[in-house]
């Protein structure tokens, strides 16, 4: 089973209300979350796991609760910051420096596989537009939202594990 392009995108904006309605419109991950939860559901059309085929949207709202549940409880987890007030603070080993956080950015940077580094550069760094980095990379639109997403957790991984070796090196 296949849906059209347009009935995807009505899916999409549906599907970013309802994030944006749950999670508040300031989230910056509402995206990502509308991603993954796309992501997943045409994953399950193209493997048929959908049932009953008349109640394809409410399917799709499921989806969506489970990777807003999801993003939640991975929040939980590993807050974004330490209630340690002196942990607030930028570790010595990075500095306040914008040359030494651009190095930082590049180690990071070094560590992904090529193709993550390369839409995290193209996107982020020269500020390319997403068709023409399609174009290139010989990505559809939905691909390189995925490749984007996963590219963007990976970073952030492999940051904060930078940050607290650095913090735990400092004590």
């Amino acid at each position: 089973m296949t849906l059209d392009s347009s009935t995807l995108e009505r899916y999409r904006l549906k599907l970013r209300y309802k994030v944006s309605y749950h999670l508040g419109s300031s989230c910056p991950d509402v995206d990502d979350i509308v991603q993954e939860a796309m992501l997943r559901f045409v994953h399950a059309l193209q493997s048929e796991k959908i049932r009953n085929p008349e109640s394809m949207a409410a399917f799709l709202s499921g989806i969506c609760n489970n990777v807003i549940y999801e993003y939640k409880r991975r929040l939980h987890r590993e807050p974004l910051c330490d209630q340690d007030p002196s942990s607030l603070e930028i570790p010595a080993g990075l500095g306040a420096d914008l040359v030494e956080l651009r190095q930082v950015i590049g180690l990071v940077m070094n560590q992904l596989a090529p193709r993550e580094r390369e839409i995290l550069r193209a996107f982020f760094l020269e500020e390319r537009d997403r068709s023409e980095i399609c174009r290139t990379m010989g990505l559809s639109v939905m691909q390189f939202r995925v490749v984007l997403f996963r590219a963007k957790e990976k970073f952030r991984e492999i940051y904060r594990l930078s940050l607290k070796r650095n913090a735990a090196k400092q004590h």
